[in-house]
């Protein structure tokens, strides 16, 4: 459940992230660090739910069809 719970946040930091920037409020700098947090956020996000898709097939019986 914990794992659910930071996957969520990292989801809520970036959209928080995009929607700042998209309001064009921010200056060029802003949004370019906005954006290598956005990539930094979802790589982490990504390389975790990887490790999950794994570790489902390994526990998952294998099914000889």
């Amino acid at each position: 459940m914990s794992d659910l719970l930071t996957e969520s946040l990292a989801l809520q930091r970036i959209q928080l992230i995009a929607r700042v920037v998209s309001m064009d409020v921010c200056s060029g700098d802003d949004k370019e660090l906005a954006l290598v947090w956005i990539n930094e956020l979802t790589t982490q996000l990504i390389d975790k739910l990887d490790n999950y898709d794994d570790e489902e097939r390994r526990r998952a019986p294998v099914s000889y069809q």
